[in-house]
């Protein structure tokens, strides 16, 4: 009884998993990741590279921004209606990881965008000061 039980769970979860993958794909018919989440994009591109910064796509899913010669780059990454950003940061050859999900974002607005996007320059500022110190503090 009880690994009939297990069994149907298992199978649920991934048929729930699978469905929701296939959501994601819907949501981007016809454009890519960057555009779903160009509000966001275009915030942390100002912020990190002062608009300088560029789009490398990965895969469907996922893809980078940086700009050639800094210190940074930050990576979308959109499975199961969630967006992971995770933000690399290196300062005198450390690097520090600041990573954030941000959940049922599948049919998001432009002001969730917007809240997204500062969310993780308000973090990332401490998180960049923090590292910074440490890394001084250890000269």
């Amino acid at each position: 009884m009880f690994w009939t039980f297990l069994i149907v769970v298992v199978v649920f979860v991934l048929f729930r998993f699978f469905m929701s993958l296939n959501q994601d794909n819907e949501d981007l018919q016809g454009k890519t990741l960057a555009e779903k989440f160009d509000v966001v994009v275009n915030m942390l591109n100002q912020a990190a590279f002062n608009g300088a910064g560029s789009v490398t796509t990965l895969d469907k899913r996922e893809f980078n921004l940086y700009e050639d010669g800094q210190n940074q780059i930050i990576k979308f990454h959109y499975s199961s209606g969630h967006l992971t950003l995770t933000w690399r940061y290196k300062y005198f050859q450390k690097e520090i990881v600041h990573e954030r999900q941000f959940d049922n974002v599948r049919n998001i607005s432009l002001f969730d965008q917007q809240k997204i996007g500062q969310q993780m320059i308000n973090e990332m500022e401490v998180v960049v000061q923090r590292h910074k110190n440490d890394v001084l503090g250890g000269i």
